[in-house]
């Protein structure tokens, strides 16, 4: 479920900043492909969906807060 009222941060702006901080550190985002292993990508996963979580609970936090 999609929820198109929710502000989203666009893909390309996420593109900008994870290359900029692979360059900032000398990453090559093919090498790092290339090299992760099943854990480390299952790891990255699950990070992401906890980040989603997080950024909805702090969305839906934030609408209940204004609507008071």
């Amino acid at each position: 479920m999609s929820d198109h009222s929710k502000p989203q941060i666009p893909e390309k702006v996420v593109e900008v900043v994870v290359d900029s901080i692979f360059k900032k550190n000398g990453v090559k985002p093919e090498e790092l492909k290339k090299n992760l292993s099943d854990e480390q990508k299952k790891m990255l996963k699950e990070m992401v969906e906890d980040l989603k979580k997080q950024v909805d609970q702090f969305n839906n936090k934030n609408k209940i807060e204004t609507s008071e």
